[in-house]
């Protein structure tokens, strides 16, 4: 063993995660497709995870599709609904755009209220969108 080297196990253990997510492979076409309702843009991640123990079940780099289901909006967010198995969030979404002022988080409240309100915008056909499974460690997206 060299112990100049750590081992994958210690590389996984030393990982600083802030989140696990689907990344959407291309940006700009899913926000031509779905034009933002507000000035700051996302539409880069569906989060499986936030701060999550380790990534043990995270299969970096696997490319895959998801179905955009439907869409909440109000003055302050503006989310998708997605069919993300592998989330933790009750309610799997990718943040489209937020008001200034408002955190992406939101899209989690805003989900929240608008379901319960009956303000969702369900799709008849679902949108496929290409993703890549990886994370987020504070300073750039990881897929290896």
């Amino acid at each position: 063993m060299n112990y100049d080297q750590p081992s994958e196990m210690e590389n996984k253990e030393k990982r600083k995660v802030v989140y696990t997510a689907l990344f959407v492979d291309d940006i700009p076409d899913l926000l031509s497709k779905i034009q933002p309702k507000h000035s700051k843009t996302f539409g880069h991640h569906s989060t499986i995870a936030f701060k999550p123990k380790n990534i043990d079940d995270i299969e970096l780099g696997k490319k895959s599709t998801i179905k955009i289901i439907g869409r909440a909006f109000d003055e302050k967010g503006d989310a998708l609904l997605i069919e993300n198995p592998k989330s933790n969030n009750k309610h799997p979404h990718i943040t489209v755009s937020c008001a200034e002022g408002v955190s992406p988080v939101y899209s989690n409240e805003l989900i929240e209220k608008s379901i319960a309100d009956g303000t969702v915008e369900y799709f008849d056909e679902p949108l496929e969108l290409a993703v890549t499974e990886g994370y987020f460690d504070g300073t750039s997206d990881q897929f290896e």
